[in-house]
């Protein structure tokens, strides 16, 4: 009686979330834990923000090169953000890539130097 009243057929089920994503979840989710609410609101939708833009791109934001983040710093200048608020973001990207280090033992070495260089900017 049950499966009448619910099919499998006509259920809706998330597709499945690529394993890449599911790491960048869970290695934002460790960056997150040691700040308080609004910076890690802060950091939340400024790590989000990369997400999309890579994933717009088919870009493994996990694995994003010197030119895909000179790119990403360009738009966001475009987009009249203000240096403050570029340097957040990166420092939230750079925080990403340690967590990523640190849990994987693999770091993207290229756009770490680039994240770094833009923070001495």
């Amino acid at each position: 009686m049950a499966q009448d009243r619910y099919p499998d057929v006509q259920m809706m089920f998330a597709p499945e979330v690529p394993e890449r994503w599911r790491l960048f979840a869970e290695l934002r989710e460790d960056v997150l834990l040691d700040y308080g609410y609004n910076t890690a609101r802060a950091y939340w939708a400024d790590l989000q923000d990369l997400f999309e833009w890579a994933v717009d791109r088919d870009k493994d934001v996990l694995a994003l090169t010197e030119a895909d983040l000179g790119q990403y710093v360009a738009l966001l200048r475009r987009r009249h953000y203000s240096e403050s608020t570029i340097r957040r973001r990166l420092t939230a990207l750079r925080k990403l890539y340690q967590a990523m280090s640190l849990r994987t033992g693999d770091v993207n070495v290229s756009a770490a130097r680039v994240v770094i260089r833009k923070r001495k900017a």
